[in-house]
């Protein structure tokens, strides 16, 4: 009986142990099978990196701001009779914007006129008779008297007429009207915003480790949300004399050509200030390179022959160390040179050794910044 049982189990452990070795070997033959079989090209886009001179960049942020701007208010207290302005519109320096109420003013001005007359009249009287020795100097001096205190007083109720006609102190552009023709305003309240807007200013700062780099005059470059794609271009017009404790930056002021209005105070800018140094850097775009907390990486394509004498295009993976930006282009410090072709699109397809054919009929974008203009 025990015969038996050893002779069955030694039958059904060489018949499972065949099973299992039959599926191992199966195994095995198809994964060779599959080693053996050649993988597709992966079809990628690619560039030759370039050598390209650039002049070093400072990059910030900053907010636009007027010219010249200031907000029109009443001078005097007073009732709006005139308003000679709308909301947007341009002024010329000096055009009357609003009146107030000043009947009683003027009345009160044809008084001191009159007197003004009559005063001018008895001292060229008192002169006559002070020249024929029939009148005191005293007297004389008297009248000349009279007459000054009779023009300065016509003067000061001229004063208080202008002060109620309110004019534009500059040119520029009028905001959103702030009051309404008969109302009644005191000293300070708004009635609009004026705004030069033929040229501009934009604030931004600079880390104090640039300061030494930057000068009154350099060029610089902005672009704003509203016009994606498109350059202004300016200079820099004053640098704050201190640092600023709390974010360890300097305050820089440009000044922006403006003449289309197209810009406007309060708006958010990217500032590119240039610096007068050039440097030669190999560019790729931006889009070829793998950004990732372990290091920036690309894959550098290249070429081989294989067994038939055809070629053969395959990648490698190498880390780069990235420098500054320039519109979509990015300098590469090290890992890449130049006349190296590198994948631009289709990374995250490819492992290190992958085959590949290279389509460039979608070219990636690679538009560094403008050159800005002289002056």
């Amino acid at each position: 009986m025990t015969k038996r049982m050893i002779f069955m189990l030694l039958a059904v452990g060489t018949f499972f142990g065949g099973v299992f070795g039959w599926k191992v070997w199966m195994a095995n033959q198809s994964d060779l099978m599959m080693r053996s079989m050649a993988r597709p090209p992966i079809t990628v886009s690619a560039i030759i990196a370039t050598a390209e001179t650039w002049s070093p960049v400072i990059n910030s942020v900053g907010t636009l701001r007027a010219s010249k701007g200031v907000d029109i208010t009443a001078r005097e207290a007073g009732m709006l009779t005139a308003l000679q302005f709308s909301s947007g519109m341009q002024v010329a320096a000096g055009d009357e914007l609003a009146q107030q109420y000043v009947d009683d003013e003027r009345a009160q001005l044809a008084a001191l006129e009159a007197d003004v007359r009559l005063a001018e009249l008895n001292l060229r009287r008192s002169q006559d008779l002070l020249n024929k020795s029939l009148n005191s100097q005293f007297e004389y001096d008297t009248r000349k008297t009279d007459r000054d205190r009779a023009v300065a007083q016509a003067r000061n109720v001229r004063l208080a007429i202008n002060k109620k006609t309110i004019r534009a102190p500059f040119a520029g552009r009028l905001g959103i009207r702030q009051v309404d023709l008969g109302e009644y305003v005191e000293p300070g309240d708004l009635l609009v915003r004026l705004e030069a807007l033929d040229q501009i200013l934009i604030d931004f700062p600079v880390p104090q480790q640039s300061i030494g780099q930057v000068r009154v005059g350099q060029p610089l470059v902005i672009r704003v949300d509203a016009y994606p794609g498109k350059e202004f271009s300016g200079r820099v017009t004053a640098i704050s004399p201190q640092v600023r404790a709390q974010t360890r930056d300097v305050r820089l002021e440009g000044l922006i050509d403006n003449q289309a209005e197209a810009l406007l105070p309060g708006m958010f800018a990217e500032v590119a200030t240039h610096l007068p140094t050039q440097q030669q850097v190999v560019t790729l775009p931006q889009a070829a390179i793998t950004f990732s907390p372990y290091g920036d990486s690309v894959f550098i394509i290249h070429e081989a022959a294989d067994e038939n004498g055809e070629a053969v295009l395959s990648v490698e993976i190498v880390f780069v160390q990235t420098g500054s930006t320039r519109g979509d282009q990015v300098a590469v410090v090290s890992g890449v040179a130049a006349g190296e072709r590198v994948v631009t699109a289709g990374q995250i397809k490819l492992r290190n050794g992958a085959r590949v054919v290279v389509d460039n009929s979608v070219p990636v974008s690679n538009q560094p910044v403008s050159v800005l203009d002289d002056g």
